[in-house]
């Protein structure tokens, strides 16, 4: 099971609501051979299936909230199709490689939107960073916008592999 963590900021956010944070699930595209229930692969803050434009309102405030002074028309950058096809893929990797922990991860995403360099903040193993940093950095994202316009912005990026 691979869990998407939000970083301190959105967890103290969402703790003032007095209300749970919303959890989503992402679930195997088949079920195991001998079931008719798919399991869940991962569980996170953010719905998978959506992009930044499709987030509620909530939803980005939570995003926006990992950054420092964060303007009404700026926004963060963001998996371009949302979070599904990474954490499917991660999901795959944590089956073959078995490691636990978390990997913290920061992607310098250019005005383009596209991942220049990966900055390595904490990781459980040096071949998860590796295979991790490899499919953030290959990723299209939504570029930040800076006062309206396409800007270059680090993506944080924090998860938690478990084992089922």
């Amino acid at each position: 099971m691979i869990l998407a963590l939000a970083s301190a900021v959105p967890l103290a956010a969402a703790a003032q609501t007095g209300e749970p944070a919303p959890r989503h699930t992402l679930k195997e595209s088949e079920p195991p051979t001998g079931s008719s229930i798919k399991r869940n692969i991962s569980s996170g803050r953010f719905p998978y299936d959506k992009a930044y434009a499709d987030l509620s309102d909530a939803d980005k405030a939570l995003l926006r909230a990992n950054y420092e002074d964060m303007g009404p028309d700026d926004e963060p950058p963001f998996p371009l199709r949302g979070y599904k096809a990474v954490f499917k893929a991660l999901y795959e990797i944590q089956r073959k490689l078995a490691i636990t922990g978390v990997i913290d991860i920061g992607i310098m995403v250019d005005a383009e939107g596209k991942g220049t360099s990966v900055k390595v903040y904490r990781s459980p193993d040096p071949e998860l960073t590796r295979i991790v940093a490899a499919l953030m950095i290959v990723e299209q994202y939504k570029p930040a916008l800076c006062h309206g316009q396409p800007c270059t912005q680090e993506f944080p990026f924090k998860v938690r592999f478990e084992r089922q």
